[in-house]
C-alpha cells in the first residue's frame, strides 16, 4: 500500500490497529507501529552498522517501504539504489525502476527497465511501463491543448487535496496545515490531523482560505466532503486516531440552516469495524459513492455506491470488477452523464495512484480508461472533479475544466490541488505529397501511364522556407490560423506547379491538430512533345481570338508565371483545306495572336515565340484531296505549346 498519509487520511480510510505501549527500540517495531519518521531514523542507523549482507538488504527494503509509506519517493529511490549496488538481482532493478517512475525520474526509470529486460528477458511485465513513461517524455515536445496549473494561492506546505465546489463558487477541501483544529499529530509523519477548509472565489481565482466550520471540524481528522445541489446537506469523512486504540473512518451527514451546520450524524453503512470514506453525491443526488475496505470487495479498498429509494439509502453495491482490483480504488466522483472517476493503484498506469474513468453499463460500469498525462503523472493523482464538462459544438476557449489532487514534485506540499483545463486551440499543419506520372517508358511521353509515384528531389518553396522532397515525396509544414497560403513546387526537367489553400474558417473543438492533405503533381518536360491547348477558337478565315477562347488562355498565364524560367513556343496548325502557303500564313497569324494576348496579360515577350505550322503536321490521314468528316478536320486544327529552352539551354525539337 502507498503511505499511510495516502491510504489513511488522504484516502480518509484508517486501518484498524492497536498501538499499545510497547517500547520502540528498533526500526522494525517503529514500522509495525506505523511510526515512519522514527522508523526511518532507526533503520538508517541500523543499516550503517550492519555487516551481514542479507540483513543489510532486508533492512534497506524495509527502509524503502518506510519512505514509500511516508510519501517520500526520493528516500525510497535512494534505499533501492543501495540494494541494487549490493545485489544485481533483476527484481531489485525492476523495483528501483518503478520507484523512479513514482518519483518522476522518467529517464532513469526507462534506463533501469531496459536494464531489467536485458537481465531477465521479461518484456511482458515491462512493456506497459515503458509505453506510459515514453508518453510522458514525448509530451514535453508534443503539441497539446491540455493545461495543468497548481492552485498556489490555496495550497500549503502540508497536504491539500479533495476539492469540492461550494456556495458562491467557493472551494471546500481537505488540508493538514498547521492552522487545523487541535494539536494532535499523526505518528507516521508528524503531520497535523486534517480538517476541512474553504477558499473564497474572487472572480478569477480561489484566494482567502479559512476553516470550513467549527461544528464540523474537530480534534479528530475530517476530510473529503461532498454537498447536495442546494448545499444544505453535506457528507464527509471523520476518523479517530491510532493513539485511541481501534481506529476507523466513517461517513457523517450534516444538515445546514444558512451558514449554521447542525451536529453531524453517523451514516450507517457497514459495521463499525469497517473503514468508509471519500463520499461523493451524484449530480442528481440519487447515488452516494464511497470507498471502503469492507470484506465484501475484491481486495484493499473498493468503490461502492448506494441508491436513494423513498428518501433512504439502499444497501451498498460494489461498483464491479471493471472498476475494483485486489489493491486500492479511492476517491470516486461522477459527471452529469454518470461516468465514474476514481483513483487506483491496482491497474497499470503512469505511476502511483492514477485516475481512471468508467462509463455506466446497466447497473454497474464498463471497462475503465486511464486519463492522459498531464492529469496523471508518475506520482499519486486522485480526486478528479469536473467544474465544466465537454459539450457538443462548444466554441468557448475553455472546453473542459476540473480540479484534481496530486503529489507530483511541482507542488508546494506532499499533496496539492491542481486545475486542469482543456482549451479550444487548433494547431494546423500541411501534409504535402509531391508526385509524378509513372510511364511504362520513362523517356516516352506517349507510353502507357502506369499510375502515380512519389517524386524525390523537388524543391518546395513556402513562406521563405525551402525544403526538398524525400524518397517518399512527403513533406510537413506548420501552418497558422486564418491564413491564405501559396506554395511553389519546382524541379529541373519538370513544369513548376503552384497550389493555394487556406486555414480560414477551419476550427473544431473535436481535435487539436488539423491536417491539410495536399498532393502536387509535377509534369515532366518532354521537349519534343507538343501540348494541345484545348478550346481555342477563331472566326472563319481570321486570326483573331474569339471571346470563348480567353478563359483557357487566362489559366495558362498563371502557368507561364510559375514557369518563368522556360521559353515557350506557341504553335498553330490548320487542316489540309486551302493552299499550303495560305494555311502557313493563317496559322502564323493565329499563333501570333495567342502570343500577343499572353503578352497583354503580363507574360514577358521574350518568354514566348509564335510558330505557324499550317498543314505540315497533320495528326491523321486527312491530307489534300482526301474526303474527311468535319470532326476529322477539327483534330488537325489545333493550338499547341512546347518548351524550347529551360534557363537558356535549348531542348531538342524544332
Amino acid at each position: 500500500m502507498r503511505s499511510f498519509l495516502k491510504l489513511i487520511f488522504f484516502f480518509s480510510l484508517l486501518a484498524s490497529c492497536k498501538t499499545g505501549s510497547v517500547a520502540v527500540n528498533s526500526g522494525t517495531k517503529a514500522f509495525e507501529q506505523k511510526k515512519y519518521v522514527l522508523a526511518a531514523d532507526l533503520l538508517g542507523k541500523e543499516i550503517a552498522n550492519e555487516n551481514d549482507l542479507y540483513k543489510k538488504i532486508e533492512k534497506l527494503q524495509l527502509l524503502a517501504e518506510t519512505y514509500n509509506e511516508m510519501n517520500r519517493p526520493d528516500g525510497q529511490v535512494d534505499a533501492l539504489k543501495q540494494i541494487s549496488a549490493l545485489d544485481q538481482n533483476p527484481q531489485y532493478v525492476f523495483d528501483l525502476a518503478l520507484a523512479q517512475k513514482y518519483s518522476e525520474d522518467y529517464e532513469q526509470a526507462i534506463g533501469n527497465l531496459e536494464k531489467y529486460i536485458a537481465l531477465s528477458k521479461d518484456v511482458f511485465n515491462t512493456s506497459g511501463h515503458l509505453r506510459f513513461l515514453q508518453e510522458i517524455i514525448d509530451f514535453a515536445d508534443s503539441k497539446n491543448n491540455l493545461r495543468v496549473q497548481n492552485l498556489e494561492k490555496i495550497n500549503s506546505n502540508a497536504s491539500d487535496y479533495a476539492g469540492q465546489l461550494f456556495r458562491n463558487n467557493s472551494l471546500v477541501y481537505t488540508s493538514s496545515r498547521v492552522s487545523g483544529t487541535g494539536d494532535l499529530k499523526q505518528p507516521w509523519d508528524n503531520s497535523k490531523s486534517s480538517d476541512l477548509f474553504i477558499a473564497e472565489w474572487d472572480g478569477d481565482y480561489w484566494g482567502k482560505v479559512s476553516s470550513f466550520n467549527e461544528g464540523i471540524n474537530t480534534a479528530m481528522a475530517e476530510g473529503t466532503a461532498c454537498f447536495s445541489k442546494d448545499f444544505e446537506t453535506m457528507y464527509f469523512t471523520r476518523c479517530d486516531y491510532l493513539e485511541l486504540g481501534n481506529s476507523y473512518c466513517r461517513i457523517y451527514k450534516a444538515e445546514a440552516d444558512g451558514d449554521f451546520w447542525y451536529e453531524p450524524n453517523l451514516l450507517s453503512i457497514f459495521s463499525d469495524s469497517v473503514n468508509i470514506g471519500q463520499p461523493h453525491l451524484s449530480d442528481d443526488g440519487s447515488r452516494l459513492y464511497f470507498s471502503s475496505d469492507a470484506n465484501y470487495g475484491y481486495g484493499g479498498n473498493d468503490i461502492y455506491f448506494m441508491i436513494k429509494q423513498a428518501g433512504a439509502w439502499s444497501q451498498p453495491y460494489n461498483a464491479g470488477y471493471s472498476v475494483n482490483t485486489a489493491k486500492d480504488e479511492l476517491f470516486p466522483s461522477t459527471d452529469s452523464r454518470g461516468n465514474l472517476y476514481y483513483a487506483s493503484n491496482g491497474k497499470q498506469g503512469y505511476g502511483g495512484l492514477d485516475i481512471f474513468r468508467a462509463s455506466p453499463d446497466k447497473f454497474a460500469f464498463g471497462p475503465s480508461v486511464i486519463l492522459p498525462y498531464p492529469i496523471n503523472s508518475g506520482a499519486d493523482d486522485f480526486s478528479f472533479v469536473y467544474l465544466k464538462e465537454a459539450k457538443e459544438n462548444d466554441t468557448a476557449y475553455i472546453l473542459e475544466k476540473a480540479i484534481f489532487s496530486s503529489s507530483r514534485k511541482a507542488g508546494k506540499g506532499s499533496d496539492d490541488i491542481y486545475l486542469y483545463e482543456k482549451l479550444f486551440i487548433n494547431l494546423y499543419e500541411l501534409d504535402l505529397t509531391v508526385l509524378e506520372k509513372q510511364y511504362e517508358d520513362p523517356e516516352d511521353s506517349e507510353s502507357i501511364i502506369m499510375g502515380m509515384q512519389a517524386l524525390e528531389g523537388a524543391i518546395v518553396l513556402f513562406k521563405g522556407q525551402e525544403k526538398i522532397s524525400p524518397e517518399n515525396g512527403k513533406l510537413r509544414f506548420t501552418l497558422e490560423e486564418d491564413i491564405d497560403y501559396t506554395i511553389l513546387v519546382t524541379k529541373t526537367g519538370y513544369f513548376n506547379k503552384r497550389i493555394s489553400f487556406s486555414t480560414k474558417n477551419l476550427k473544431t473543438p473535436d481535435s487539436l491538430l488539423i491536417t491539410l492533405y495536399k498532393e502536387v503533381e509535377l509534369e515532366k518536360i518532354f521537349p519534343e512533345k507538343e501540348i494541345v491547348i484545348q478550346n481555342i477558337y477563331y472566326d472563319y478565315d481570321k486570326a483573331s481570338l474569339r471571346e470563348e477562347s480567353l478563359p483557357i488562355l487566362d489559366q495558362l498565364v498563371s502557368f507561364f508565371e510559375e514557369n518563368s524560367d522556360l521559353t515557350i513556343e506557341i504553335g498553330s496548325h490548320t487542316d489540309s483545306r486551302g493552299s499550303d502557303s495560305y494555311n502557313a500564313n493563317l496559322s502564323q497569324r493565329r499563333a501570333q495572336s495567342v502570343v500577343d494576348y499572353f503578352v497583354s496579360q503580363g507574360v514577358p515577350a521574350e518568354q514566348l515565340s509564335a510558330k505557324g505550322y499550317g498543314e505540315s503536321k497533320l495528326i491523321n490521314s486527312c491530307t489534300n484531296r482526301i474526303e474527311c468528316t468535319e470532326e476529322k478536320h477539327q483534330e488537325n486544327r489545333r493550338t499547341t505549346f512546347r518548351v524550347t529552352s529551360s534557363d537558356g539551354v535549348m531542348n531538342s525539337g524544332n
